[in-house]
């Protein structure tokens, strides 16, 4: 049912004209912008310690990571289905699907039953052929935005400091949890790279002829490095990572929400910061190379026969 009225709150939009003006419709300006969505710690979602399980978070993160992707790139999604099709030599299933790749959670602070939150959910940032997307559950209301892109009617930051005459303090957030996770856009064994994608989907400003690149990839005829070469170097360690990715808060309040302000440049350095965090992620899949501990078990047990 969640799922259900995700895609149709969102996708029955795209079917209607928008009654925005095009300055406030998805474009550059609004591909690092995050949704929102509220919700709250059903009293079965919630364990023996009295707070919400942390195998539900996984559940809702997928909700938010619904709204968000269906939101922004549900257009780039079909329009270069479409494309590949016409393509020559091209054989298999007509429509793109998105997939999973890995996810991953870090809690910080508990979820009571039936505590209200919100779950801020963005893009991070894309190589090749993942895009990652992370949320963060804050406590509902603690952080308002300046204001909403799609949405100008609600009540926003900039419409409270003007009632309060801009006396109102602003707080840190309590943030509950954050995740983060990868997604790859596939047709059948072809590996569509997200840039195309976003790119379809009018949230990339047009790219320097210089800096084109080949956009589509299959998993059986690309080389390791070529698929490396497209990832910045990680940071070595902890200290370089701090210093080297500054807060996407700061960085996004220095633009205006302005297609025009997010230029190649713009969005490129803020998609290398976020290639920085994650390149340390990404070192997990070494893990799929541990040993098993196979040589000695404890001893068997069933869950479900």
């Amino acid at each position: 049912f969640r799922i259900l009225t995700g895609l149709i709150t969102h996708l029955s939009r795209r079917s209607r004209p928008s009654p925005l003006p095009p300055s406030r419709r998805s474009g550059p300006s609004t591909l690092f912008q995050p949704v929102v969505i509220s919700s709250r710690a059903q009293l079965l979602e919630c364990d023996y310690n009295m707070h919400k399980s942390n195998s539900t978070y996984f559940s809702d993160f997928d909700i938010a990571r619904l709204h968000l992707l269906t939101r922004l790139i549900s257009p780039g999604l079909v329009l270069t289905a479409k494309n590949l099709y016409r393509e020559a030599n091209y054989t298999g299933p007509k429509r793109l699907g998105i997939y999973l790749g890995a996810v991953s959670c870090n809690f910080r602070r508990e979820i009571k039953p039936y505590q209200a939150f919100d779950m801020w959910t963005r893009i991070l940032c894309w190589d090749r052929k993942w895009i990652y997307v992370i949320t963060h559950f804050v406590r509902k209301g603690a952080v308002v935005p300046r204001t909403w892109t799609l949405q100008p009617w609600k009540k926003s930051r900039l419409r409270i400091d003007e009632a309060d005459n801009g006396n109102n303090a602003k707080q840190k957030p309590q943030i509950f949890a954050t995740g983060i996770a990868k997604y790859v856009i596939k047709r059948g064994r072809l590996t569509v790279a997200p840039e195309r994608i976003l790119q379809a989907s009018g949230l990339l400003p047009p790219q320097p002829e210089a800096l084109s690149s080949i956009s589509v990839t299959t998993e059986s005829n690309t080389p390791p490095e070529e698929t490396a070469s497209a990832i910045p170097a990680a940071a070595t360690t902890i200290e370089d990572l701090t210093s080297t990715a500054p807060d996407h808060a700061a960085f996004a309040a220095s633009k205006q929400s302005n297609d025009d302000e997010w230029d190649h440049e713009c969005i490129e350095r803020e998609r290398e910061r976020g290639m920085q965090i994650m390149e340390a992620w990404n070192q997990t899949e070494a893990l799929h190379e541990e040993r098993l501990g196979d040589e000695v078990a404890l001893g068997r047990y069933w869950d479900i026969p």
